[in-house]
């Protein structure tokens, strides 16, 4: 067995763990990029909407009013027709009217304060958004400012990140390439197409069941 190929395919196996590391390090910080354009992007959108959007749910909470409003009046013209009725059944058609006015400000008034708790929603919503996004600015390397800021920014980072990894994606490949030769020549059998860890496992296997062979220390 050679000592020396045996020790080059474990300081590959090294090589290829710190790598794949490094890999996984600029794979969660592109994770976290994307997570920031993407709520960046929201919260653009937001903005953009806000005034179209303020202006329809005032419109709605006006309409509710108006709507209120003419309920109150027919329960007014409701009460002061029972007031003038005197027969018994006029009574009753009266008193029917009013129940049903009575109703009609029932659904006026939950359909007013639901409008009013929609509108008032948006501005909370805008409230914690521009939080949100004071927080975002202050993501270390962003030196940015505003929601379109921080797109840009996340844009240009996922293509540095993207570029990144593609380096150490071809690292890694060529020393799986060159530790399977490595292994093959070691074994006399091939390995490619197993990782770097998994020809160093068959090698020293390999090497345990030689008699004889006594492995160097790690």
């Amino acid at each position: 067995m050679d000592d020396r190929a045996l020790s080059e395919l474990r300081d590959l196996a090294r090589r290829d763990a710190e790598l794949a590391a490094r890999t996984a390090e600029l794979r969660a910080r592109d994770g976290e990029v994307h997570e920031l354009r993407r709520r960046a992007e929201a919260i653009l959108a937001f903005f953009a909407a806000l005034d179209e959007e303020q202006e329809r749910r005032d419109a709605s909470v006006a309409a509710a009013r108006v709507e209120l409003a003419s309920r109150d009046n027919e329960l007014e013209r409701a009460s002061a027709e029972l007031a003038r009725s005197h027969d018994e059944d006029g009574r009753f058609h009266a008193q029917h009217a009013v129940d049903r006015a009575h109703d009609h400000i029932a659904i006026a008034t939950k359909n007013l304060a639901r409008t009013q708790a929609v509108a008032a929603e948006l501005q909370r919503d805008a409230i914690e958004l521009r939080d949100e996004l004071a927080q975002l600015e202050k993501v270390p390397g962003t030196d940015v400012t505003g929601a379109r800021g921080l797109v840009d920014w996340a844009s240009r980072e996922h293509a540095e990140l993207f570029v990144a990894i593609g380096q150490l994606d071809v690292q890694r490949e060529l020393v799986i390439r060159e530790a399977n030769e490595l292994a093959t020549m070691l074994l006399g059998e091939q390995t490619f197409g197993a990782t770097v860890a998994q020809a160093l496992a068959r090698v020293e296997s390999y090497w345990t069941s030689v008699p004889g062979q006594v492995s160097e220390s790690r």
